[in-house]
């Protein structure tokens, strides 16, 4: 119980700000046994625009945040959080196959970030009127298996995930396709995927209850749902480890989920610009 409570702390501390995914998703990814210990990170900042879609959000939002990397792993586990990626998170995981550019893993990662009557991530004091009354949705804690094949510049994965913090007891299904091109000092990513939610994970985060029930937001029980997102990401080297980063992330949502009484839209999208030192 020790052990998975610090887990659960981490996992907490790291995403303060909202991730879906990691760098495991990409065809560069480093995620594979290691002869002992290694590792390596990096640190920078970026700006970024994003929409929300929760009602009463600002539909228009931007600021700063930090870029950082850190990679660590030990013969067959490993550690990777990497914001570079607009998608990105904390991935931990254990190899189980690694042969013939297949790979076989057991992974933990969080899938969705939490969010109250204040918004997003538990970042505000005040109460946004459209989601005053709703309950706290927590941030989960997913484990799974991660089945990927790796090509000359691209990469596909699946993965089954199954909440383990009892935030809300469902699965998650992705699947993911990225492709890396180099143009003269340039590399462009590019990736598209597909999730699939159970009705325990999207009736805990975009359902309504009786008791969060009002007269504008009446009782909402959806189904399983889905979401596509198209990502795309550019790097160019300024010196030696300096890097200049930019990139975009658009999200799509299933009827069960843009119809919640919660959301408001059918998509996000967010765009960032910003630098990385890499030691």
């Amino acid at each position: 119980m020790r052990v998975y409570a610090t887990i659960l702390v981490l996992c907490l501390w790291f995403f303060a700000a909202s991730s879906h995914a990691s760098n495991r998703y990409y065809a560069d990814n480093t995620l594979e046994p290691s002869q002992g210990f290694a590792w390596d990170w990096g640190i920078g900042a970026g700006y970024y625009i994003e929409d929300s879609y929760l009602v009463g959000m600002d539909s228009y939002n931007d600021g700063f945040e930090p870029d950082i990397h850190l990679a660590i792993s030990y013969e067959k586990f490993y550690l990777d959080y990497d914001q570079s990626q607009l998608s990105g998170g904390l991935t931990m995981g254990y190899s189980l196959i690694d042969k013939f550019e297949w790979g076989l893993d057991l992974v933990g990662t969080n899938i969705q970030s939490g969010f109250d009557e204040t918004g997003l991530a538990f970042y505000g004091d005040d109460v946004i009127d459209e989601l005053a009354g709703i309950k706290n949705r927590n941030y989960d804690f997913d484990v799974g298996l991660r089945l990927s094949r790796r090509f000359e510049n691209s990469q596909i994965s699946f993965e089954y995930l199954q909440d383990v913090s009892g935030t809300h007891n469902g699965w998650v299904m992705n699947s993911f396709y990225s492709q890396i091109i180099s143009w003269r000092n340039w590399e462009f990513r590019s990736g598209v995927g597909l999730s699939a939610y159970s009705e325990d994970f999207t009736n805990y985060y975009f359902g309504i209850s009786e008791s969060e029930a009002l007269a504008n937001r009446p009782v909402y029980r959806p189904d399983t749902s889905y979401s596509l997102i198209f990502e795309f990401h550019a790097e160019y080297p300024l010196n030696r480890h300096w890097v200049f980063l930019t990139g975009w992330l658009s999200t799509w949502f299933s009827s069960d989920i843009h119809q919640s009484p919660i959301i408001s839209q059918q998509y996000q999208h967010k765009a960032k610009v910003g630098v990385r030192y890499v030691f």
